[in-house]
């Protein structure tokens, strides 16, 4: 039933390419897009990760069988032109990306029928493809949740450092590609101290990158065990904030609003006084044509 929908109000041939509706969510507020993951699975193994809900085999992660083939058949037949989210479910640049190549053929697809492209990634592999990303209606998404790497190694053990991920975003604003960095997931008690806010916001302002956008944690049972087991000392503070005093949304424990608000205010603060475009909706700058 729910392919036959995207078919018919999208007129579009489902088999990679999908219209981003993550599980028909009611406080998602981003504007229409398509998503498309090449890989399935990621090896960043990031506590707070989400998709171990719902991909078995999460941490492994294995190229979509003929994706390419069928990745340009679906652009080719699909009708309405929307921005493709890539990849909402998976790093598009793991180790084996260097061989494969399935995220840069992706762009240059992408590229040749004329979508528009925003990609998140926390890898700095990012930067061998600033030549198609310069050449394209396209904005990079990367994800940093703190400047300090002792912090970053409990959050996500596997991911590329911060400063790799530093250097990823000046060396693309130097090729004049929009950068917008997520500030996210700000877990509190952990990496939501006003100091690592101010200094995340300022060492990005500096950079000149293009926008910030920010989240609070959103607990799953699977995901909150992980964050538990690795901050023990705070594991009984964040049960009271979102199984005691949060509340529910189809099975995801929220923060009380309350402390969502200020810990994004904060956030949202600093990004104005550097005259940064923020957001904490979790949705993304518009995209234009770069320089070819």
């Amino acid at each position: 039933m729910i392919i036959f929908l995207y078919q018919l109000i999208y007129a579009l041939p489902v088999y990679y390419l999908h219209p981003f509706d993550p599980w028909n969510f009611p406080l998602c507020t981003c504007p229409e897009k398509y998503t498309v993951d090449p890989y399935t699975g990621c090896e960043h193994r990031c506590i707070y990760c989400y998709i171990t809900s719902y991909i078995k085999d999460p941490w492994r992660v294995r190229p979509k069988k003929d994706f390419l083939k069928y990745f340009e058949r679906d652009l080719k037949r699909t009708k309405i032109k929307l921005p493709i989210s890539m990849s909402n479910s998976s790093d598009p640049y793991p180790p084996m990306e260097k061989e494969l190549r399935l995220t840069r053929g992706a762009l240059n697809l992408m590229r040749r029928y004329d979508f528009a492209v925003l990609l998140l990634t926390k890898s700095d592999i990012v930067t061998r493809d600033a030549d198609i990303l310069s050449s394209m209606r396209s904005v990079v998404s990367i994800t940093l949740t703190t400047l300090d790497e002792t912090l970053a190694r409990k959050i996500e053990p596997f991911a590329p450092s911060p400063e790799r991920r530093l250097q990823a975003i000046e060396y693309l604003k130097s090729k004049e590609i929009k950068v917008a960095v997520r500030f996210d997931p700000l877990i509190p008690f952990i990496n939501d101290s006003p100091e690592e806010i101010r200094s995340v916001v300022k060492t990005l302002g500096d950079i000149g990158v293009d926008q910030i956008i920010s989240s609070v944690y959103k607990a799953k049972r699977d995901n909150f065990f992980r964050v538990s087991c690795v901050f023990k000392e705070r594991a009984e503070k964040l049960r009271e904030i979102y199984y005691l005093n949060g509340h529910t949304v189809r099975g995801i424990r929220y923060a009380p609003e309350s402390l969502r608000m200020k810990i994004l205010t904060m956030v949202r603060n600093e990004a104005k006084k550097r005259g940064i475009p923020y957001s904490g909706q979790g949705c993304t700058i518009s995209m234009r044509r770069g320089k070819s």
